[in-house]
């Protein structure tokens, strides 16, 4: 066994959490200049159509937003590759619908998160390279070799863009030689060709013919020289325009809407890095480091490059923090094993079985595919206490045999045959609770069954090693000598020895009277069943606890229209207070580009903390630093609203922490964005206004300014002046358009052309434009057009094809998430009538989801056990004797969170199902010897005290040795603690009620129920 589970663990993988986040695959497209509403109608609608009857399809989102639209869909089920190559045929189907510029531009289709993984900051000292150098570098060198790193999902460069070769053009000058930028795209389009010329004497050929040579031609524009000399025009003269006659070119960046900076502020240029949907965020860590440091040779001289943030650093953090648990617990409950029993021979024997379990369960998780996680680690942590109770039993019940005169074969066979059965009945009742696990899907049960997997493993291990190898062990090595002690822990143990002997008289005498005491033991039971109801609806609930991920992230936003100049002076003064903060170890800067939107108006920033184990003490957390900063920021900077915010504990759900929803219009139409806006301003304010949340925004705004150019038709109709290719110029002109393609440098290079920054800043820069109509004439835009003032949305975002709006809720301190969702759902009913629904995404969706599933996990594993232990006993009563005592195990459970003030989350409900099995441990011992006894003839209230007093030890010692194992998770610290405590909490404090109570509860209840079945050593219990 150990060897089978050493060959697994070798070829086990290492990760913090299973992919808990359904398959995700995104689609971006660009349509360059287009105003959120115009994406909308003319792309974002096409390809939800197209896309919604996917087979599998969980959700899907859009967001149309100024120059493109993005889609996220989420499968829950199906190969996540098979969904990916679904996805890109219906956005093939759905192309020949999308405008020719989106078409042109291409659309994206990959599969990754949506949460990064890494972030890489290049800076160089002040002077030695512009941002554009290191971007072009960047683009040139380094994106391509990351790109194709194992693992990795998609690559965004933040602070620069990809190079392309720009053409910036002079309206005083078009104008002069009677040209329009019109005018400069056919002139493009028609000298930058890509063409076969063929081959030169290619048969048939006449007689004689000696070669046939392929004949090149030079049909691309490849270098700023060869767009400069283009021709665009030959004069009425003969003379020739060229393009540097009417403007200048230069090898720039592809947009110019983001720049960022570092914690220093130097500019900087950042590269983040998603991972791959399913993959292993070590691993792909691992090797994206690697292919740095392998690279780091080509980099410019100077060029140094800082991990902002890496999440595998808190995954290895928590995962090595858990495996101390494990270790922690497996000594502790070897310490108390040698402590309790006396003697290290007799303490041996069921210390082995906790490296046999432990190790053993390995092989399942195998078989499983699994990877070793750290839900699998608190598996094997649970387990630790549970797998040497059987071992416990069948060493001690032959211990005392031999020490009472029987030789330890004998011993060792006649302890077989009395607890054989009750070994059994545990392993299969603690291995049983958990089958349920097993049929739940989703996110959920990819939550639980790895925790069940490792216990089911373990246990299956530890009881083949109880019924096997530890008989055996006791008849050759107990009779050896008494294997004794050392001086100081044979002092302490005698002791010990001397307190169970005490306790055990205490107990005898207590015993007698609970016996007389059946019906008000059933009252007791009762009663504490009633209070368990009560602290079951009254305690509150989350999904996942927070956890301290070594890191803080977030964003701000100036008013709408604000100009990236703006946003960058408010980005350094953000990087001025963030500076002061001394536990900040690295950051990046990022104007223009905020949490997957973007915008001149807006911005964010990253985090990196220092280490966990230099920030002891609550007031050093992330959560502690997130508030500091935002008091201080809120006081100096007004100008702006400023977030800061912790990751989610779980990635691939969103991007920042709190409770994510989805306000949807359902008016089909009726409401216009404004009213939706007032309506969802309405919600928000009463959610603010209820004092439960710290914090509930949007990011949404129906009222952005913009300006609106109003045609005169009648007018662009007398002067014979086409509207699209009019619209299309002043396009170009003012927001920029993609002409074409080139290779140049070893490289695809785009084109762009746009009028220079100076002769687009203002409106009679447009209005002054000059567009060519069908006779050949330049017309100026003020003859068939004016602008004026407009507002409209800054984006619009749709959730499964309904308009919607996101908004963000940070519960305030002591309100669980639980009673936040169920009071934004009362407040959706009271505020949105028929209009709106509410409809929570990411882990809050997960929380609606996992509540319902897990009390019918709990109620199907309680009726697993009492069906399998009726059909041991072939009783109806004896199982619910054995069970009477799980109320009372709940019970100490939901005190246990109350005193530690937290909340009933999904480790804590899985801490709940453990419980079930542990509990009905204790009743299957007592009951077990008290039929034997029974079926020797043995008086029924003989046989019960008998039992109970023949029990109550390695009761005890079992519950000692459990309760060992779980004090790591209870007095856990550092990453991913809050996850163990909370479990640890939940057994450690039910178990030891459960065991306090259950010495009593089953001898009373079960004298009381034979009793009323008329039971006695005559009449054996034949229930049906």
């Amino acid at each position: 066994m150990l060897l089978a589970g050493v060959v697994s663990l070798v070829g086990l993988g290492l990760e913090d959490l299973p992919q808990l986040a359904p398959t995700r695959v995104s689609v971006s497209a660009s349509f360059p200049a287009a105003g959120p509403e115009v994406v909308e109608q003319s792309v974002t609608a096409v390809l939800e159509n197209q896309l919604s009857d996917l087979d599998g399809l969980e959700s899907m989102t859009s967001n149309s937003r100024q120059g493109g639209a993005s889609l996220s869909l989420r499968f829950e089920a199906g190969d996540p590759e098979l969904n990916v190559i679904k996805v890109q045929n219906e956005v093939n189907l759905a192309s020949r619908r999308l405008p020719q510029a989106v078409t042109r531009q291409g659309l994206n289709v990959n599969r990754s998160t949506n949460d990064l993984l890494l972030i890489l900051g290049f800076s160089a000292p002040p002077g030695l390279y512009e941002p554009i150098f290191i971007g072009g570098w960047l683009d040139q060198q380094l994106s391509e070799g990351l790109r194709t790193t194992p693992g990795v999902g998609d690559i965004r460069v933040f602070g620069s863009s990809e190079l392309a070769y720009r053409l910036w053009l002079d309206p005083s000058r078009l104008e002069q030689f009677n040209l329009s930028t019109n005018d400069i795209t056919n002139a493009l389009a028609d000298q930058n060709v890509l063409a076969a010329v063929g081959n030169l004497g290619e048969a048939p050929a006449p007689a004689g013919q000696l070669f046939s040579l392929p004949v090149d031609a030079e049909g691309r524009l490849r270098s700023q020289a060869d767009f400069e000399a283009m021709v665009v025009k030959r004069t009425d003269n003969g003379g020739l325009v060229r393009l540097k006659d009417v403007g200048r070119v230069e090898l720039g960046q592809r947009s110019y809407g983001s720049s960022a900076l570092n914690l220093q502020g130097q500019s900087s240029v950042a590269v983040g890095i998603f991972q791959r949907d399913g993959s292993n965020a070590l691993e792909v860590s691992r090797a994206v480091r690697d292919r740095l440091k392998s690279l780091e040779s080509s980099f410019p001289p100077g060029l140094d490059v800082q991990v902002i943030v890496d999440v595998a650093e808190t995954v290895q953090a928590n995962l090595d923090r858990t495996r101390d648990t494990l270790r922690d617990a497996v000594l502790l409950v070897l310490l108390v094993l040698v402590l309790f029993l006396g003697r290290w021979r007799l303490a041996l024997i069921p210390g082995l079985a906790v490296p046999v379990a432990l190790i053993g369960s390995l092989v399942v998780v195998r078989l499983s595919g699994s990877n070793l996680n750290s839900l699998i680690l608190f598996g094997l942590v649970l387990a630790t206490g549970i797998v040497v109770d059987d071992a416990i039993v069948v060493s001690e019940d032959i211990a005392g045999r031999i020490e009472r005169g029987e030789e330890p074969k004998g011993a060792a066979e006649d302890a077989m045959a009395e607890l054989a059965g009750a070994v059994l009945a545990t392993s299969l009742v603690l291995a049983a609770v958990f089958l349920p696990v097993l049929l739940i899907p989703g996110s959920i049960g990819r939550l639980y069954q790895p925790i069940a997997l490792a216990i089911s493993g373990a246990i299956l291990f530890s009881t083949f090693n109880a019924l096997t190898f530890t008989p055996m062990a006791c008849a050759r090595v107990l009779g050896q000598g008494d294997g004794r002690l050392p001086g100081p822990l044979r002092l302490i143990s005698r002791r010990l020895q001397s307190g169970m002997a005490r306790l055990q008289c205490l107990y005898a005498r207590m015993l007698a009277v609970w016996l007389t005491r059946g019906r008000t033991v059933i009252a007791l039971v009762l009663a504490g069943l009633m209070l368990t109801g009560i602290g079951l609806s009254t305690i509150p609930t989350s999904f996942i606890p927070n956890e301290d991920q070594g890191q803080v992230r977030g964003y701000f936003t100036l008013p709408e229209g604000a100009s990236l100049e703006r946003t960058e002076a408010v980005m350094e003064r953000i990087r001025e207070v963030v500076a002061e903060e001394p536990l900040i170890r690295s950051g990046n800067f990022y104007a223009g580009s905020s949490f997957g939107q973007s915008g001149e108006d807006t911005g964010s920033f990253y985090l990196r903390l220092t280490p966990m184990k230099e920030r002891l003490g609550r007031q050093n957390s992330s959560e502690a630093v997130k508030q500091r900063l935002n008091s201080e920021l809120r006081r100096r900077i007004t100008d702006a609203q400023v977030i800061v915010t912790t990751p989610p504990t779980v990635r691939g759900f969103s991007s920042e922490s709190g409770l994510q929803m989805e306000l949807l219009d359902r008016s089909r139409g009726q409401l216009s964005l404004q009213d939706f806006e007032t309506q969802a301003q309405q919600f928000i304010l009463a959610a603010q206004n209820s004092g439960q949340f710290q914090r509930v925004s949007t990011r949404f705004d129906a009222s952005s300014p913009r300006w609106l150019l109003e045609l005169d038709r009648s007018q662009m109709a007398a002067l014979d002046l086409p509207v699209g290719p009019t619209l299309r110029d002043i396009g170009t002109a003012i927001g920029g358009r993609f002409i074409d393609d080139t290779f140049a440098g070893g490289e695809i290079r785009s084109i762009y052309l746009q009028l220079e920054g100076t002769d687009r800043s203002t409106p009679g820069d447009l209005t002054s434009l000059m567009v060519r109509n069908r006779s050949g004439d330049l017309v100026s835009v003020a003859n068939v057009a004016r602008l004026k003032r407009d507002s409209g949305a800054n984006r619009i975002t749709h959730y499964n094809q309904n308009r919607s709006i996101s908004i963000t809720a940070v519960t305030a301190d002591g309100i669980s998430s639980g009673q936040a969702i169920d009071l934004l759902q009362s407040i959706s009913d009271q505020t949105g009538g028929n209009n709106l629904g509410l409809a929570f995404t990411g882990l809050a969706r997960e929380e609606t989801r996992a509540e319902s599933v897990s009390w019918v996990l709990f109620g199907l594993g309680v009726t697993v056990v009492y069906l399998l232990l009726a059909g041991l006993y072939e009783s109806f009563v004896d199982p619910l004797i054995i069970l009477l005592t799980v109320p009372m195990a709940l019970l100490g459970a939901l005190i246990g969170l109350k005193l530690r003030g937290l909340t009933l989350d999904v480790f804590a409900q899985m801490g709940l199902l453990v419980l079930v099995s542990l509990a009905a441990k204790n009743g299957i011992l007592i009951v077990e010897f008290a039929n034997q006894r029974l079926k020797q003839g043995v008086a029924l209230t003989d046989a019960i005290e008998e039992a109970a007093l023949n029990r109550m030890r390695p009761i005890l010692l079992t519950a000692v040795t459990s309760l060992a194992g779980f004090l790591p998770l209870l007095l856990a610290t550092g990453t991913g603690s809050a996850s163990r405590i909370s479990i640890g909490t939940v057994v450690f404090s039910g178990l030891l009620v459960s065991t306090l109570l259950s010495l009593f509860i089953v001898p009373a209840t079960y004298l009381l129920f034979k009793r009323w079945r008329g039971v006695d050593a005559a009449s054996p219990e034949l229930d049906s």
